[in-house]
């Protein structure tokens, strides 16, 4: 495409030498009143030279007709007929004097200074796509205004379009032009004549000057001609007849392809390009047939453009208003369902401790209810003379310290019972049938049994002497633990942990070691042991103790067992439920003692609930709240728990008044009798509920929210749809009405029926 523009330029510029070399130096003749300045240009027919008017002192343009025939006075007449009718258009050259009898003819004309287009295009160079449509309007404008008075140019080229003061344009040179009822044949310029035209026998028509107006705007973006070629061009001068010429002309152009050069240049839109594509084009039924419908096509371009800023903000304003919509509605709808879950959450969060207060105060009050009857046996009148007259017994004192000893304890096989020896059997049975020992049952058996009495659910009650020796005990079911040593166990140490002996029966901690009758051993107030699984129910029990104290010392303890899961009630839905956990130190921390799982598998069933549940443990106790997993969850009984939860957790304390003993009497602490103080009893109730559960209204208040979002999104987008089509159907249907206006099928009707309105 470069090679080619260099080509042509390097053409035109041998063109231009070469005319110029043929230039004449002396004007055709002298003209009466106007001096001959210098020579302009040449055409068919004749020259033209710049003179100036004595008169006036004004710059003329004189064309003479110097082929000095009797044709050239007829060809000056219908020149001038046309100048005459034209003489009041802006857009034409104007008629100022005639030579009818001059040898040679000629006419007067005004002097445009700018000189021809052609002479910008070869001085200039090719125009800016904006200025050369602008340009390219104001010729067509022109056009226009001659085929209204029924005027065809047939030869319109750059060389024939002046430029004035303004870089107006001034159509210019009528040698060749036609009224439109006149049939004769009319030449124009190789590269700007329509194809058709190129036919001595071919009648004037409006797409010829269509097409050569579509040939100058390619020429102003371009630099050359649509179809210029340099070898077709010395074909066409190289035949010598006139018909073989127009012949090749017409062959070349129907064989070459459509010319595309102008719809590379910059700022060429596809409009403009289509438009000067449809005025060139080979067939005339392809063009458009008037100067109007060009005029037409180029207001309907301009329209479109002036209309893409409206149709992109009619198209992106709603697309850029829903989509501030949509983040707006996004930042809503996230700030409406954060803000909900948060409250949600702490609603959940605040239900969660309310319920594990009431449940751990609920337990309190049991606990508390435990103690009440164990203290109350320990100080009751009755049982301690009982007490008094078993453990003032020197008889009996030998027996049981032969059994005092852990490792003496009974053995059972099964269901058997296996002494350790002897001396340890005898001892047994003389404290088994002493009849002081036998009067201290009742006293349990009335608190385990009796349900006239209001004592508490029990598994069972037992009193162990200052040795620890279990001397009685009453069990809800059939057991085999009295007569054994638990001086070991926490509910009559007071120890967090039980204590652990060695085959000698020696305790394995050193800062434990002393002798089994030391009271330090014994429990001095009342006491809530560390748990332990019951043998006989494979379940957690507990045991509340408190010490027989005789002068001031402890010479006993008698405790309560009890199991847990009585403590607090359980719900029934997986969702929503509180568990007991054991948060004192020792090796059951975090153990859960109270599940609605273990409850329901006590109820449901057959066998004894698996040990791997029973050691289930809360991995810390201070958890996140809205990140807890009860691990109960992990087995695959508890699936129904396998789930993200909110908790919260209470302690379980107690109030009661403060006891005094003999070692704060010592040291002159003792507190005050009427004040009740808070006692943490290591226990904690965990209210659990279900995220999911807790979240359930937000998720659908955000589904709802989502369905209203986008339906408004979509109605948006409706309207704007609908709108957009209204408004550009409305301009398609306003375009079509009128561009029937200007496309009549039938040219030269159309041009004659506008001579005889003119």
């Amino acid at each position: 495409m470069a090679a080619d523009k260099t080509q042509h330029q390097s053409q035109d510029a041998m063109d231009k030498a070469r005319s110029l070399s043929l230039e004449p130096t002396r004007p055709p003749a002298n003209i009466p009143g106007y001096v001959l300045e210098n020579f302009l240009g040449s055409g068919a027919y004749g020259e033209v030279w710049r003179a100036t008017d004595q008169k006036t002192g004004r710059r003329v343009a004189v064309k003479f007709y110097t082929q000095r025939s009797a044709a050239d006075v007829q060809q000056l007449a219908q020149e001038v007929e046309k100048l005459v009718v034209l003489s009041a258009d802006r857009y034409v050259v104007q008629l100022l004097d005639v030579g009818w009898t001059a040898q040679p003819p000629y006419y007067v004309m005004e002097f445009i200074e700018q000189g021809s287009l052609e002479d910008h295009l070869q001085k200039h160079g090719v125009y800016a796509a904006d200025d050369a449509v602008e340009l390219f309007q104001e010729i067509a404008q022109g056009m226009m205004h001659l085929h209204g008075k029924g005027i065809l140019h047939c030869d319109l080229k750059p060389a024939n379009v002046l430029l004035d003061e303004d870089a107006k344009p001034r159509v210019a040179d009528f040698g060749q032009s036609r009224l439109s009822n006149d049939r004769s044949g009319a030449l124009g310029t190789l590269y700007y004549m329509a194809p058709e035209q190129a036919d001595l026998s071919a009648a004037p028509d409006s797409r010829w000057d269509v097409y050569a107006l579509g040939a100058i705007l390619y020429r102003m973006l371009t630099g050359a001609p649509p179809y210029r070629d340099q070898e077709l061009t010395e074909k066409i001068e190289s035949s010598a007849r006139i018909g073989d010429r127009l012949a090749a002309y017409r062959s070349a152009l129907q064989q070459a392809p459509p010319p595309t050069e102008h719809r590379s240049v910059a700022g060429v839109d596809r409009s403009l390009a289509d438009i000067i594509s449809r005025c060139i084009a080979f067939d005339p039924n392809d063009r458009f047939p008037s100067i109007q419908s060009v005029l037409f096509a180029l207001r309907q371009r301009e329209s479109r453009r002036e209309r893409r800023p409206l149709l992109m903000l009619g198209i992106f304003g709603p697309l850029l208003l829903m989509g501030m919509m949509s983040l707006f509605g996004g930042w809503a709808f996230n700030q409406a369902t954060t803000d909900t879950t948060e409250a949600v959450i702490a609603k959940a969060k605040e239900s969660n401790e309310y319920k594990s207060r009431l449940a751990a105060r609920s337990a309190a009050e049991q606990i508390l209810e435990y103690f009440r009857v164990v203290e109350q046996l320990a100080k009751d009148e009755s049982f301690l003379k009982a007490f008094d007259k078993f453990d003032s017994n020197s008889d009996l004192l030998e027996a049981r310290q032969i059994i005092s000893n852990p490792i003496h304890n009974t053995r059972w096989e099964q269901g058997e019972r296996i002494e350790s020896n002897a001396r340890v059997a005898k001892a047994r049975k003389t404290l088994l049938n002493h009849p002081d020992r036998g009067a201290l049952i009742p006293f349990l058996a009335k608190r385990l049994f009796d349900r006239d009495q209001d004592y508490p659910e029990a598994n069972s009650w037992f009193i162990n002497d200052r040795e620890g020796n279990q001397i009685c005990s009453v069990f809800q079911l059939d057991n085999h633990t009295q007569l054994n040593n638990y001086a070991f166990r926490t509910y009559f140490t007071g120890k967090d942990i039980d204590l652990a002996y060695r085959s000698d029966g020696d305790l394995e901690r050193d800062d434990l070691l002393q002798e089994k009758t030391d009271d330090r051993q014994i429990i001095r107030q009342p006491h809530l042991s560390a748990i332990f699984l019951s043998q006989a129910t494979n379940t957690w029990k507990v045991a509340f103790s408190a010490p027989i104290v005789r002068d001031g010392q402890s010479r006993g303890i008698v405790a309560v067992t009890v199991e847990l899961g009585e403590f607090i009630e359980f719900s029934n839905l997986p969702d929503q439920y509180v568990m007991l956990v054991d948060d004192r130190d020792g090796r059951k921390t975090g153990t859960i003692l109270e599940h609605p799982l273990l409850a329901e598998l006590r109820k449901t069933s057959a066998t004894s609930i698996p040990r791997r549940l029973l050691e289930k443990t809360v991995t810390s106790p201070d958890f996140t709240v809205l990140d807890f997993f009860d691990p109960m969850g992990e087995e695959e009984e508890g699936v129904a728990y396998r789930k993200q939860s909110i908790a919260a957790k209470s302690p379980v304390t107690i109030k009661r008044k403060p006891i005094s003993t003999q070692e704060s009497v010592e040291k002159d602490e003792v507190a005050d009798p009427d004040e009740a103080v808070s006692i943490d009893t290591g226990l904690v109730v965990v209210a659990v509920e279900g995220y999911q559960r807790v979240i359930e209204p937000v998720d659908l208040l955000k589904e709802r929210l989502l369905r209203l979002l986008v339906a408004a999104l979509l109605i948006l987008a409706s309207v704007a749809f609908g709108m957009w089509w209204l408004v550009n159907r409305t301009w398609q249907n306003s375009s079509q009405s009128v561009a029937k206006l200007f496309g009549p099928t039938n040219n030269q009707s159309w041009l004659a029926d506008q001579k005889t309105e003119a």
